[in-house]
């Protein structure tokens, strides 16, 4: 789909086109980028903030402008795309344990 969407717009915009239509006020858009300059990142937390939702980057080396454009920044101060990417994964697997440790999340059927 990704792929598409780039093929028939751009990639530039192809993370926009996935929440043009259901993305709302006061959602949360979390943004990765190992340079903190990828185009379709930035572009997709710009429309982000433009819609007044909570926008997080995920950044490395010196955090780019990603850093810049989110209102919440986590930087990992390396040059080594592995050693950024592992620790985005750490990160992401905190978070998802705090998650779980509220409770058994409620889904609509």
């Amino acid at each position: 789909v990704i792929l598409a969407w780039s093929n028939d717009v751009s990639y530039d915009d192809v993370f926009i086109e996935q929440l043009r239509n259901h993305f709302s006020k006061g959602d949360i858009l979390i943004g990765f980028s190992g340079s903190g300059n990828s185009k379709n990142v930035l572009n997709a937390i710009q429309f982000a903030n433009e819609k007044q939702a909570i926008t997080i980057g995920f950044s490395g080396k010196g955090g780019g402008k990603l850093s810049e454009m989110a209102k919440i920044n986590l930087t990992i101060q390396s040059d080594d795309m592995l050693t950024i990417e592992t620790m985005h994964l750490l990160v992401c697997h905190l978070i998802t344990t705090m998650i779980r440790a509220e409770g058994t999340p409620k889904f609509m059927y």
